[in-house]
């Protein structure tokens, strides 16, 4: 059987909830991974090796981004005149 995503909206999905268990429950990419695609894909089992690189390297991308962000709104101060 072939990897199906649910909707057409679900790969983003399931990268923002890998993101969220990592930052928020402190799992690791891999066992967020696994706990996520079940609710986003209708046969997990079926997932190939270079999709699953890829969407391991896209969370970790939004991982990054959160944190520049989260680095650059502290460091300055607005004026408030």
């Amino acid at each position: 059987m072939r990897f199906r995503w649910m909707r057409q909206s679900s790969r983003s999905g399931l990268i923002a909830a890998i993101v969220t268990r990592v930052m928020v429950k402190g799992m690791s990419m891999e066992e967020a991974l696994d706990v996520s695609l079940p609710h986003y894909s209708v046969n997990p089992g079926a997932l190939s090796q270079l999709e699953r690189k890829r969407i391991l390297r896209d969370a970790w991308e939004g991982i990054k981004r959160i944190e520049e962000t989260r680095r650059g709104g502290t460091g300055r101060r607005r004026m408030r005149g």
